[in-house]
């Protein structure tokens, strides 16, 4: 068969919508980066309480 019109470039529509959606999340993470994170990252953990010399 022959097709007498062209075939678009499917592959286009999809790699714009990832590198806008790769680029929208660099922004963010660029955006909450400037803020105090002297607290980001912190974990809570309980310390063990020691109940006699001995033990």
């Amino acid at each position: 068969m022959i097709y007498s019109e062209e075939k678009s470039g499917g592959l286009a529509l999809p790699l714009i919508v990832i590198l806008l959606a790769m680029a929208g999340i660099l922004a963010v993470l660029v955006a909450t980066g400037g803020r105090d994170s002297s607290t980001t990252g912190r974990v809570w953990v309980p310390q063990a309480h020691q109940r006699g010399a001995g033990q």
